[in-house]
Parts: structure tokens; sequence; C-alpha cells
């Protein structure tokens, strides 16, 4: 256990927001999935997820993230099998095969290779910091990215693998890149974008989503899925027609609405009022992420919870951007609020890290 002195940062805050957050998610999963009996009993199960990932968060709170520089080459090992046996081993959904069967469990390592890449990701820059060419360090840090996004895109799972890009990015620029290298960056990423292309990785459907936002191609019926989102959201007005009474997500109008399209029935149901509300309890919990990163002793524990506010800023700016139908409809969870029980263990996991930092970023004095 660390000593007593260190709980005095800790940022109770941050666990007041995120604990907010998880309970009005499950109140509105249970609303989206009121009277539905294959998905009724989702949001127990988010609930029990809920505290184990509390407990998970605690475990990582009392450990010193400085010993997470001791682990990273196992975890990186540990990423790459868990990527791999999932291609393998895995279950087919949707046409995507993202989930391990553990249990009653269904695993996604693609969301847990998030919150482990980081680790990796920012123990190759802190530890070359100073002593070798940042922008050696930056080939070093792609060349460590490049077979995970391989491995999730054969899945294919698209806003993961582009999730860990922009974490990738946020994590060399704030580690110090200069002007040069975000030249050869951008260079990089085009070319990266090209051989991915040639490989293969990117499925037609895929594109067709990016093409619809846009216009293209679009026939009767290809932008339901928006059009659900849009027309329940604008048909909560202020307040909204109350919790359990939208009647998109009542009448199972609105796709995938314990989900990706949680949202959708927040707006509906608690109007502009509720879904501003989770939007800046989300935005908050960022802040004091981005906090955590100011207030930190040393780089390796800055460029960790920079990793943390970037998965969390993406993430939600996804989803909530495909509700609006500004981007493409993808299988990206309202953070903290969806169901979506890796996730919301990873960011959990997450979290744990970042009250670390925030906890130990004074040194104690004899």
């Amino acid at each position: 256990m660390p000593d007593r002195r260190l709980w005095r940062h800790f940022d109770f805050v941050m666990i007041g927001l995120i604990v907010a957050l998880l309970v009005g998610g499950i109140a509105m999963v249970r609303s989206a999935t009121r009277g539905d009996p294959v998905i009724e009993g989702l949001p127990f199960a988010q609930a029990v997820t809920a505290l184990a990932g509390l407990g998970v968060m605690l475990l990582v709170v009392v450990t010193d993230y400085s010993l997470l520089k001791n682990v990273a080459i196992p975890l990186y090992a540990l990423t790459l099998a868990s990527l791999a046996a999932v291609l393998i081993f895995g279950t087919d959904r949707f046409g995507a095969r993202r989930w391990v069967q553990v249990g009653s469990f269904d695993l996604q390592p693609g969301e847990i290779a998030k919150i482990l890449l980081t680790v990796v990701l920012v123990y190759i820059i802190s530890s070359r910091q100073g002593r070798r060419p940042y922008f050696e360090t930056i080939g070093l840090t792609l060349i460590a990215v490049a077979p995970c996004i391989f491995l999730i895109m054969r899945q294919p799972n698209l806003s993961t693998a582009l999730t860990i890009v922009f974490i990738w990015l946020a994590i060399v620029f704030v580690g110090g890149i200069e002007r040069q290298h975000a030249v050869v960056m951008v260079v990089a990423g085009i070319a990266m974008i090209l051989i991915i292309q040639q490989l293969g990785l990117i499925q037609a459907y895929q594109i067709e989503r990016i093409e619809k936002l846009f216009g293209i191609n679009v026939a009767a019926g290809d932008t339901y899925q928006i059009d659900q989102a849009r027309l329940a959201l604008s048909s909560g007005g202020l307040t909204g027609l109350g919790y359990q009474s939208g009647t998109f997500s009542q009448l199972r109008l609105v796709p995938a609405r314990h989900t990706d399209f949680i949202y959708s029935v927040i707006g509906e149901e608690l109007g502009f009022a509720g879904a501003i509300t989770f939007l800046v309890l989300i935005l908050l919990v960022i802040a004091r992420a981005l906090r955590a990163a100011w207030l930190s002793r040393d780089t390796f524990g800055r460029l960790l919870c920079v990793g943390v506010a970037a998965m969390l800023f993406l993430q939600t700016y996804t989803n909530v951007g495909m509700q609006l139908g500004i981007l493409p409809v993808t299988g990206v969870v309202l953070p903290f609020v969806s169901y979506g029980r890796s996730n919301l263990l990873t960011l959990l996991a997450a979290v744990g890290i970042v009250e670390s930092v925030v906890m130990r970023h004074r040194r104690l004095e004899f």
C-alpha cells in the first residue's frame, strides 16, 4: 500500500465525475434496453463491470506508475500475442472478428491494446529522451505501432486502429516534436495509408461509409443509422421527452441504441440539457487528465496522462460526431456511458494510471 500521505493528492474530483458518468450511463443503457428480452439484462452486466473496473482502477492507483517501465516490453509482447490470438480464436460477429470469448465475458483485445500500447510508446520516448535523436525515437515508435495496426486492421477494426494512431500522434507531439519531424510524419502517414490500401486492409464497406458521409453513391436507406440518430436527437428539444419515454429509443428505431448510438437516446429522453451535461462531464474528465500531465514530475508520467486524454477525446469526438452526421458510422462507444465491457475496464484502468501519476507528482519528504 502507498504511503497515506500520497492520498492527499488523489483527484477526488475526477473520480466523482466518472462515478456520475457511470451511474448515468447505466441508467441510459437500462432505458435503451427496456422491454427487449434479448438485451434487457445488459444494464446489470454493465453495473457489475463498472464495479469490477473501479476495483481494477484502485489496484492500479496503489501501484507506482513508474513500475510500468519495468514491464513495458512484456506488455508489448502481450499486446501482439492477444491481437494475433483474436484472429485465430476469435468470435465472428457482423463480418468482423474482434472478440475472444472468456467464459461469459466478451474480451476485445483491441480495446486493451489502446492502453498497453500507450505504456509502451511512452516508455520508448521517455527512456530515450536526451540520449538519442528524437527523429530516431519517432521512427522506433512507428515501428512498434505498425504491427499492431496491421493486426487490428485484419479484424477489421478501423476505428480502433485510428484511435491508436491518434494516441501515437499526441504522445509523439507532446514528447518534443519539431517542425521538420512533423513534415516527415505527415509523409509517413500518407505512405502508411497507401500501404494499408494496397494490402487490402481497408474494407469496401469502410470506404462506402466515408463516401456516404460526403453524399457519394448514396442510395435510399444507406444513411438510415445517421438519419434515425439525428431525428432522435432533435426530437428531444431542450429538456427531452422524459426518461424511458423516447419515441425512437423505446420503439427501437435507433440502431445499436445501447452502444454506438446511446448519445441519441440521451438527447431524445433528456434533451439538449442532458446531452450537454454528459458531454461536459466527459470533457472535465479529459481536463483532469491533462491537469495530471501538467503536474507530473517526469516525462513518463506526463506522456501517460496525455495518452489517456487523447484516447478519451477521440473516442468522445468520434461517437458524438457520427450521430451528428459529421463523421462516418464506426463502432466507437461513448466513454463511461455506452454499454461495452472491455472498453469500460480499459478506461477505468487508464484512469487508475492518471490517478497514480497525480498522487505521486510530489516526492515525499522524510
